[in-house]
């Protein structure tokens, strides 16, 4: 009996271990600051896009979501959804609305890429 016992506290204490090495592990990680972009392209035919800024505006609000730049790409949107885009841009001040030759340039000054050929 005194052998199971011996060896539940060996294991708790394992567990203990790896939890506080995780612990202080994820508390050293959360400082650094990781810069990203989100991407949403825009299609004509794409239904969803009200449903898909009305996502991101609700991650924005309650700060569960963060991105660098949120670039809204017009892939030949209808006047109905550039208007929805444009208002989702005025709302949020890091987001843009451009066309996918510009999304490069765009990128390369968001994150300060110097490109050398």
């Amino acid at each position: 009996m005194d052998n199971v016992i011996a060896a539940a506290v060996i294991v708790l204490a394992v567990i203990t271990s790896i939890e506080a090495v995780s612990l202080f592990y994820r508390s050293s990680h959360r400082a650094v600051n990781l810069s990203f972009a989100a991407v949403l392209p825009v299609f004509p035919d794409d239904i969803n896009l009200r449903r898909k800024l009305d996502y991101l505006r609700q991650k924005l609000s309650d700060n569960t979501y963060f991105a660098e730049e949120i670039i809204l790409v017009n892939y030949g949107a209808t006047v109905y959804q550039l208007e929805i885009c444009r208002e989702f841009c005025d709302e949020n001040e890091n987001a843009i609305l451009t066309d996918p030759a510009s999304v490069e340039k765009i990128l390369s000054k968001t994150f300060a890429i110097e490109r050398k050929i």
